[in-house]
């Protein structure tokens, strides 16, 4: 009995130091940047973050805004270019040293006299800045079907 306990035990202690081993070397996924969000996020260097960036609009070809907001960590104002893919011209913005430009109907509108597409597909948005290069995201596109939502797509006067 006494050869079976030890075996017992042995086994239990070297599953406890496999799972221990194997605990320290898995990444802490929660600890990663992540976007808890309908939108997407974005890092540019140091200086500039994107959060939770999405477009609303009621329907493909229809006016349409951007929300979320564009975090400058930096020391310095950066000029910031949203470009978005099938719509003429970029916006754009400055974000002031150390701020937050908030994006939306409440705060800074970025108004698009068209969306190229559809609720529930993504559009490609560039964010560029001189300072810290581009990046080209796949921004989701959304319509007023979330409550929170509803009051910020832009309407025509026909609807």
């Amino acid at each position: 009995m006494a050869r079976s306990s030890r075996r017992l035990a042995a086994a239990l202690l070297l599953t406890g130091v496999t799972a221990l081993g194997v605990g320290a070397c898995s990444p802490i996924t929660t600890m990663q940047a992540y976007a808890p969000s309908d939108g997407v996020r974005a890092e540019l260097g140091t200086q500039l973050r994107v959060e939770n960036l999405l477009v609303l609009t009621s329907a493909e070809g229809a006016e349409g805004t951007v929300l979320g907001a564009l975090v400058n960590e930096s020391t310095s104002a950066a000029d910031v270019t949203l470009a978005i893919d099938g719509v003429s011209g970029g916006q754009q913005l400055e974000v002031p040293a150390g701020g937050t430009l908030l994006l939306g109907p409440e705060h800074h509108e970025v108004a698009l006299s068209t969306v190229p597409a559809a609720p529930g597909a993504t559009v490609p948005v560039q964010v560029s800045t001189s300072q810290s290069g581009s990046v080209t995201l796949d921004v989701p596109v959304l319509d007023g079907t979330l409550p929170y939502y509803e009051d910020k797509v832009p309407t025509t006067p026909d609807e």
